[in-house]
């Protein structure tokens, strides 16, 4: 086979097109999430028991019988420190 600048080019052209068909599906991929939706019914039970949990903390605190956790209070706090996200 004789080498020539023909076949040069040819064989570079060949490469490129390759090149940008690839980067083209690459970014014309869509990305996949998972979603998940809750019926009506599971929606208003939600907010139902939201409210009914909501109602309760407001009463505790009204009557001085909340009680603060403060174990959960530091491991957040510490977990939130190791991941960086407390400047």
């Amino acid at each position: 086979m004789k080498i020539n600048d023909i076949n040069r080019l040819q064989g570079l052209q060949s490469y490129k097109n390759t090149i940008h068909k690839a980067s083209h599906l690459e970014a014309n991929k869509k990305v996949q999430v998972d979603k998940v939706e809750f019926s009506q019914a599971a929606q208003e039970k939600i907010s139902v028991e939201k409210e009914k949990r909501i109602q309760a903390l407001k009463q505790q605190i009204e009557n001085g019988t909340y009680k603060v956790d403060s174990e959960k209070i530091a491991e957040k706090l510490l977990s939130t420190w190791r991941k960086g996200d407390v400047e």
